[in-house]
């Protein structure tokens, strides 16, 4: 099993397999690749380019793929992913982060949710596709990640999944066992600011085992952006849920957090945490166990 941090700064944290730097997040803003650490980019998600384009943003009967539909569960604006510009900006930043950095991560390469995207370029494309809704969206979003695939060279390609493994299709366009001839890993993000009931989290863990026929890590949250340690969950449920989620096969696991500093503060609190480290053997998490018992050499 590998370990991994999720980043907002480019300072990578030690005591890990490997370091993603989000180079640009869906916020738009983007930073400068760090040759140490893996780059994910998030492709359509990109609350930038929405503002400065509003005519870009995906649509739908329901409206707009803007923050403010709360028809749905949108948590950035998704920009639609017909769209030439976006596609190209996109295509450019990945291989120059791939030709920089150890191996590429992309996420919000998909459709905004189910209702999207009715723009009439889409509608057009849909119509001479001869295919019907969703098959229409599931060969949209393989045939741009056959295009990032393509920059993408020699380097490993992590095509990130939200967490739906029974309706990811029909919600977003994955045809999981089409993407898995383009990615060389998946990565499904379980992110939330309190891990009470761990095995909700192993459920999913262990869904997109069962169908994900390339690798898979899963990542948990530990402190993002504009968060203090008391507005996200406690160390020892972010550490009961990785060792719950462990035991299902998955490849590895993944920390988020906005820095290095708060992935290592967290480090420490795990090393300092002997009773729960305790507690936790027996479940089949050893694995992250042992992870823990390393991190006793950072400090």
């Amino acid at each position: 099993m590998k370990f991994a941090t999720f980043l907002y700064q480019p300072e990578p944290a030690e005591g890990f397999d490997m370091n993603f730097y989000r180079i640009k997040p869906e916020s738009g803003t983007v930073g400068k690749p760090n040759p140490q650490m893996y780059t994910n980019i998030a492709v359509f998600g990109d609350n930038a380019l929405a503002a400065q384009h509003p005519e870009w943003i995906s649509v739908s009967a329901d409206g707009p793929a803007f923050r403010s539909n709360k028809k749905f569960n949108l948590r950035w604006d998704v920009l639609c992913m017909t769209n030439p510009e976006v596609r190209e900006y996109n295509l450019k930043l990945i291989e120059e982060c791939a030709r920089k950095t150890p191996g590429i991560s992309i996420s919000s390469q998909h459709f905004a949710e189910h209702a999207f995207c009715t723009c009439p370029r889409c509608v057009e494309l849909w119509r001479k596709s001869g295919l019907n809704w969703v098959d229409w969206r599931a060969k949209t979003v393989i045939e741009f990640l056959a295009e990032v695939r393509e920059r993408v060279v020699g380097k490993p390609l992590f095509v990130n999944c939200l967490p739906d493994p029974v309706l990811g299709k029909v919600r977003f366009g994955y045809d999981f066992d089409a993407m898995a001839e383009y990615a060389d890993y998946f990565v499904v993000p379980m992110f939330s600011k309190a891990y009470p009931t761990p095995w909700y989290w192993e459920t999913i863990a262990r869904a997109f085992k069962s169908i994900l026929k390339k690798p898979m890590f899963v990542n948990f949250y530990v402190r993002g952006p504009g968060e203090t340690w008391e507005t996200v969950a406690p160390h020892r449920q972010i550490m009961t849920v990785a060792t719950r989620a462990a035991r299902t096969g998955i490849d590895g696991i993944i920390f988020l957090a906005e820095k290095a500093q708060w992935i290592r503060e967290f480090q420490k609190k795990v090393v300092e945490d002997k009773e729960w480290r305790k507690e936790l053997e027996g479940y089949g998490g050893d694995e992250v166990l042992e992870l823990f018992s390393r991190w006793e050499k950072l400090f």
